[in-house]
């Protein structure tokens, strides 16, 4: 018998594949990271795969006889790492027995654990005792006993599955928030499942469910066909209400997902959602319909089959030209409302038009190539208030935009040309068509001492053709009898802008303060009151858009007249985490114009005084402020605050908004609201949150929401009470209760 030193190598051509192992009760927790196989001795037959064996002692008896690795045995195959206290190879029998603490780590980063394994040479199939599995996505598989057959499929008994911790911060073993126990279990690799037999589900160790049958996806899967996170709830409106999305793979590019919404007063609301993507392309469609009893409902307006649809896509052809869409249609105003319908993963837009009074569809074509892009719009508008109109609602047909930004500098700066053709179509109203030319330039000029120059100029000529101006709600002052109308503009616009931005330390802190005057020259009164405004009827005037040369946001409104813009930014911040910042600034004209509603603050010789204001600590606190001041009797026409804290256990923001606006009969409506939303972190897993929405003007309550969730590691589980006050047409105010929960690993 030969015995090599403490430290001892052994090169064996054989192959080491998947291994079953068993494990302590905690070790669980424990994943070693493989190590890097070292490179393979010098005269190793090319394409054969070898096996470095590290041990305290190697012993082999006879030369054809079982090799014996003992004392922190290690092995590297490939990728994989394997553990052991002993380790056994007999040539002959081309069978490989390892021993106590056996661990094998492959590539894909899972740790199987055993007490003893016995396997075959290649170690793809084998028994293995007490055999546990650290797999993907945290989840964890153990049973008494497993067999691995074919490297595919492996069967085990009295087996254990969970994806939540088994040891708790001290490393004892606690129960897991979840676990499934059965008699038999199956881990199929070809088909990416697991099977479960005869399995209880339980929750902190209580038994509360029993199936003789169970499929899960596998946790080394990133998709694949199953049920999803169901939602369960009961409001006023819709009775007890139940979702239970399942999710279809149908391919590596394409996916459906099915989740009917079950409810005991109007039936069941059939929805589903496709998916694909490609190469070129990118497609989402989604939809739902519901058979609704109306025969005793007063309200007329409410059909008897209500549905929705939304989609969201586009297809590349060539590296040039894109065609891309975005749509979204219902039934009637208050579907989206009563069944809270909304757009969902991919089609999440930042605003939720669906809670809005106005849904939009669109249709795009889109050219580029070096400096020049052109695209092709249509737009689709759905009103969503009752007194909105049909006849009236304008859609666009088409909206033509051309771009070109000149390569080369013209006069030191930068110049670009653009084209806009919009044509406004009305089954009940007028219809219009406008062209419209620019030409920009602009320059930057910084002198030596940090003064900052920004000359601009813009060249820009519109014409517009007006045609059933008898019909709707769109008139023209002055217009004679005949119900068309041709009108044209041509508007030029020159100005310069400096500023002097300046930073120094004081103290501890670092100061920073830029002062900012605008001069505009255009030609006065040629604010058309013949063309319709159908693209600047909204017009938020704040700082931000303080130094907009013309503050319109289309193109049927144009700022006239020579005017001042100026304004001063500070700001403070210290090393702590301290900051203030604010800004102040005011428009001066020469003469007034008639381009803006009264309600915005802007067209009088002196506009109002509009800023901020804001300090922060870091991330853990801090109050915003935006405001605007008449500027003659000094009351707050607008203001916008919010104050945040995330401070420990408590995250929290509450936010007012006071403003005039408007309405149809040129009367100025004042809104005032608060709204409030909080959470507080109760215990390690548990936490309560709560929002409020609260309509100052009438004294009201909105919408109200209290939640109490309980999350850990493997599961989530949450209970929702939310009161909708809000009353339209047929819908009256809700009250409602929503259960969702996950089972991480699960159900995805």
């Amino acid at each position: 018998m030969s015995r090599n030193r403490r430290i001892a190598r052994l090169w064996i051509t054989t192959v080491l594949a998947n291994a079953g192992a068993a494990f302590p009760s905690c070790l669980l927790a424990y994943q070693p990271a493989p190590l890097a196989s070292p490179s393979p001795a010098e005269g190793d037959a090319e394409g054969v795969d070898t096996v470095l064996f590290e041990a305290n002692t190697v012993t082999r008896q006879l030369a054809d006889g079982p090799i014996i690795a003992e004392g922190d045995v290690r092995a590297f195959f490939g990728e994989r790492y394997l553990r052991a206290d002993r380790l056994i190879y007999d040539p002959a029998s081309d069978v490989v027995t390892a021993e106590g603490n056996v661990s094998v780590t492959d590539s894909n980063m899972e740790t199987v654990f055993a007490g003893r394994a016995i396997l075959t040479g290649d170690l793809r199939d084998g028994i293995v005792d007490n055999f546990s599995a650290l797999l993907k996505n945290n989840t964890r598989l153990a049973a008494a006993s497993a067999v691995q057959e074919q490297g595919a499929r492996t069967r085990l008994k009295k087996a254990v599955f969970t994806s939540c911790n088994v040891c708790n911060s001290h490393g004892d073993a606690k129960t897991p928030t979840w676990r499934i126990k059965a008699l038999r279990v199956t881990r199929d690799l070809e088909r990416k499942v697991i099977r479960f037999h005869h399995a209880f589900f339980e929750i902190k160790g209580v038994p509360i469910l029993y199936t003789p049958y169970l499929q899960g996806p596998d946790p080394s899967v990133e998709r694949q066909s199953g049920f999803l996170t169901p939602r369960i709830g009961t409001s006023s409106r819709l009775g007890f209400n139940f979702e239970l999305p399942y999710y279809l793979a149908l391919s590596n590019s394409q996916d459906a997902t099915f989740f009917p919404k079950f409810t005991t007063k109007d039936g069941v609301l059939w929805q589903s959602e496709y998916r694909m993507r490609g190469k070129r392309g990118y497609h989402v469609l989604s939809g739902g319909v519901i058979d609704f009893d109306n025969t005793n409902d007063e309200d007329d307006n409410i059909p008897g089959v209500r549905w929705h649809y939304f989609g969201r896509g586009h297809r590349d052809f060539g590296e040039k030209w894109r065609l891309s869409y975005d749509f979204e249609r219902v039934s009637d105003n208050t579907y989206l409302r009563r069944y809270n319908v909304e757009r969902r993963g991919d089609l999440r837009q930042a605003l939720n038009r669906g809670n809005t009074n106005q849904l939009r569809s669109n249709v795009r074509a889109a050219w580029a190539s070096g400096g020049s892009q052109l695209t092709f719009d249509t737009f689709l508008f759905q009103g969503l208030r009752s007194e909105d109109d049909t006849a009236t609602t304008p859609y666009i047909l088409p909206l033509i935009d051309y771009k070109h930004e000149f390569q080369s500098k013209v006069a030191g700066g930068k110049a670009h040309v653009g084209a806009n053709i919009a044509s406004i179509y009305r089954t009940g109203g007028t219809d219009s068509q406008r062209f419209t030319a620019t030409a920009n330039w602009d320059r930057d000029i910084t002198t030596r001492g940090g003064h900052r120059f920004h000359l601009f100029a813009e060249a820009r000529g519109d014409a517009y053709f007006f045609q059933d101006l008898d019909q709707g709600t769109e008139t023209i002052p002055g217009a004679p009898g005949d119900p068309t109308e041709f009108e044209a503009r041509f508007a030029p616009t020159a100005g310069v802008e400096w500023s002097y931005p300046l930073t120094r330390s004081l103290g501890s802190a670092r100061l920073f303060i830029e002062p900012r005057v605008q001069l505009i020259a255009s030609p006065a009164n040629i604010e058309n009151d013949k063309i319709i405004n159908e693209d600047s009827q909204s017009i938020e005037f704040d700082y931000a858009g303080l130094f907009d040369f013309n503050k319109a946001t289309g193109y049927d409104s144009f700022e006239d007249g020579q005017r001042m813009n100026v304004g001063i930014a500070a700001s403070a911040v210290w090393p702590n985490g301290i900051a203030v910042d604010g800004s102040i600034g005011q428009q001066f004209r020469i003469q007034s114009t008639d381009a803006f509603d009264f309600s915005s603050g802007l067209g009088d010789t002196n506009s109002d005084i509009v800023g901020s204001l804001n300090f922060h600590y870091g991330t853990m606190a801090g109050i915003e402020n935006r405001f605007r001041i008449d500027n003659t009797s000094g009351d707050i026409q607008r203001a916008e605050s919010m104050v945040f804290l995330n401070a420990g256990p408590v995250r929290g923001n509450i936010s007012y908004v006071r403003l005039n606006e408007e309405n149809i009969f040129a009367n100025l409506i004042r809104r005032e609201e608060l709204t409030a939303s909080g959470k507080l972190r109760l215990t390690r897993h548990w936490s309560a949150s709560g929002a409020w929405r609260l309509d100052l003007e009438s004294n009201q309550t909105i919408r109200q929401d209290f939640s109490v969730a309980y999350e850990d590691e493997c599961s989530t589980f949450a209970v929702t009470y939310r009161r909708d006050l809000t009353r339209d047409e047929n819908l009256e105010p809700d009250n409602a209760v929503l259960i969702t929960f996950t089972l991480k690993s699960l159900v995805q």
